[in-house]
């Protein structure tokens, strides 16, 4: 499991209560934690006291009895109770991860080889398998989801290009908002190849956090104006649609176009650098 030198045992106290809580309320099979960072930082200054905070970020799979999927209640319940950094939970039944891994998933084996349970209904295992995750058809499958998401981002960007230049801001960010969600999704399946059923921003970044903090830091700065920005993003995918008192100004939409013009550039060459990888990975395995 990935993760940075920087922990908090306070929080890793609240961590524990929390997962504890989750087993609880909603009565999983499993409980893995597949990457944890921490991020801390610090302010000084004449006229303040140097003051330290940090954060921990996690993510997690819960695995479950029935099939019936719950990740939009598990991850209120979580937001609600856990306020000492983030948590993204994934929700899967038990019988999808095993038809998962038997067809040889990148992601679910990935999880299984090098996660952390955190919880089993019954103190073991679940799942055992023996085989290795075989990589030959990974740098294909990665290729086919890039070739389809990235025109749809630049088809999105261009769109909001012609937006702003006819002064159309609120429509202009819905449309930013579009293109960077294919960009998450791009990310997301090229470097760990799992299948997304969600639209939130914040969430997709935070699962680009398993592989790279890059997509991340692009729109999570901890700066408030920065904040701010993001949360225009944000609520433009319901409220340029549905909201008649939303709003953007010029300089919000601009700013916004830049910043998701720089993600898509930085999305496409993360991928391609990792299908390269990919490809490489196959080579080797050929060999060996």
């Amino acid at each position: 499991m990935k993760q940075n030198s920087v922990s908090n045992p306070l929080h890793e106290t609240h961590f524990k209560e929390l997962i504890l809580s989750l087993a609880k309320k909603f009565e999983p099979l499993q409980i893995i934690c597949f990457n944890r960072r921490f991020s801390s930082s610090e302010v000084n200054g004449c006229f303040v006291n140097t003051t330290s905070d940090r954060s921990g970020h996690y993510a997690l799979l819960m695995v479950t009895e029935g099939a019936m999927r719950i990740d939009h209640e598990v991850q209120d319940y979580t937001n609600t109770h856990y306020r000492q950094g983030t948590v993204t939970i994934l929700c899967h039944s038990k019988d999808a991860v095993t038809e998962s891994i038997k067809a040889n998933s990148r992601f679910f084996m990935g999880v299984y080889t090098t996660g952390q349970l955190l919880y089993s209904h019954n103190g073991l295992q679940e799942f055992d398998f023996n085989t290795s995750f075989i990589p030959l058809q990974a740098a294909e499958k990665a290729q086919k989801h890039f070739d389809r998401r990235l025109p749809l981002a630049d088809g999105f960007l261009q769109g909001a290009a012609g937006c702003l230049a006819k002064c159309q801001y609120k429509v202009c960010v819905f449309m930013l908002h579009q293109a960077m969600e294919q960009c998450c999704i791009a990310l997301i399946r090229v470097h760990i190849a799992y299948r997304l059923e969600m639209h939130n921003l914040h969430r997709l970044l935070r699962l680009s956090l398993w592989f790279s903090e890059i997509p991340y830091k692009m729109f999570v700065t901890g700066r408030n104006d920065d904040e701010r920005l993001f949360d225009v993003l944000i609520k433009s995918y319901s409220q340029a649609r549905y909201k008649d008192d939303f709003s953007v100004d010029g300089q919000d939409a601009e700013e916004l176009y830049d910043r998701v013009s720089a993600f898509l550039t930085a999305t496409r060459e993360m991928c391609k650098s990792k299908i390269v990888a990919l490809n490489e990975e196959a080579d080797l395995y050929k060999q060996s």
